[in-house]
């Protein structure tokens, strides 16, 4: 019996939690805080990451083994959970504060593409595409109570596979990590 308690395969609910919670302020973290935000530029890099550092700590933490199926699970839920309070805390932040976050991350790349464009007339009505973008995003946007919830269930649904993914990372870094002794 004792051997069967020394390989659980399942992470305990403190274990959990734990890591929804490291995961979500790394989400929170990634969506946020100001030029932080451009690390989700390459393909949602912030939520990976998020996934896998939560799976990566807490398998370590609490010394548990788990399959892949069961760290996707936990990304999920760290996904999940982390794209809901990302979208409070970012209308919180636009309510209170007249603060949108990404807007600074954004005018860095389309000054960037700017940059790029200069002297390529054949780019110069993406250039322009970029800039009217830019105002868009820039103006100032009221949502509806409806809106915050829609945009906390799409955020937690799309982040959730990504997470997810980070977590799946994890378990496959770590086996790696144990086959090289």
């Amino acid at each position: 019996m004792a051997a069967e308690n020394v390989n659980k395969s399942l992470l305990p609910v403190a274990g959990q939690r734990y890591a929804v919670l490291l995961g979500t302020a790394i989400v929170i973290l990634t969506t946020t805080v100001p030029y932080l935000t451009m690390v989700n530029i390459f393909l949602f890099a912030g939520i990976f990451f998020a996934g896998t550092i939560a799976l990566y700590q807490t398998i370590l933490r609490f010394q548990v083994r788990l399959s892949y199926r069961d760290a996707f699970f936990v990304g999920c839920l760290v996904g999940l959970v982390g794209g809901i309070a990302s979208e409070g805390i970012t209308f919180l932040l636009m309510d209170f504060f007249n603060y949108r976050p990404g807007t600074e991350s954004l005018a860095v790349v389309i000054g960037w593409v700017t940059d790029m464009a200069k002297g390529k007339p054949e780019l110069q009505e993406q250039v322009r595409q970029l800039v009217a973008a830019e105002k868009l995003a820039l103006s100032p946007v009221s949502l509806s109570f409806t809106d915050i919830l829609m945009n906390m269930l799409f955020s937690g649904a799309f982040y959730a596979p990504i997470a997810g993914l980070g977590g799946a990372f994890a378990v496959l870094r770590l086996k790696r990590k144990a086959s090289r002794g």
